[in-house]
């Protein structure tokens, strides 16, 4: 690149620099989310509230709570208290679990529904998705 002028403008005035920049997250893989959850409702986290304590963006905290939940089960019931994994000593959470795994199947199904209509909209234009 030659040499800029006092006062010239660059190309990097108008667009930006495409240099690979480096990520603002540490990979996903060196951060074991299940050792910020706490066990039990009466000690629920809110998701902000782990982006904080690790440093994360939320996109990339949703991402390690849904792996996180591949392993075991870790509770948010979207009434605002926040993430916990259930005290399965402890007959609410077991409830809660009980109430989780149902929104949860429930979410399953309309999605389904949703899919099947875009396959038949598909099979009806010709249209081989697969």
């Amino acid at each position: 690149m030659a040499e800029q002028l006092p006062g010239q403008m660059g190309i990097f005035d108008y667009v930006d620099d495409p240099a690979p920049k480096e990520p603002d997250n540490p990979p996903k893989q060196t951060i074991d989310i299940l050792t910020f959850l706490n066990t039990g409702s009466k000690h629920a986290i809110k998701r902000k509230w782990l982006c904080y304590k690790t440093g994360l963006n939320d996109r990339t905290m949703r991402d390690l709570l849904h792996e996180a939940r591949k392993k075991i089960p870790v509770i948010n019931l979207q009434n605002g208290s926040g993430y916990f994994i259930p005290d399965m000593n402890q007959e609410n959470d077991r409830k809660m679990l009980v109430r989780w795994v149902r929104q949860e199947e429930s979410r399953i199904k309309e999605s389904q529904s949703i899919v099947e209509t875009a396959k038949k909209t598909l099979s009806n234009c010709g249209v081989d998705w697969r």
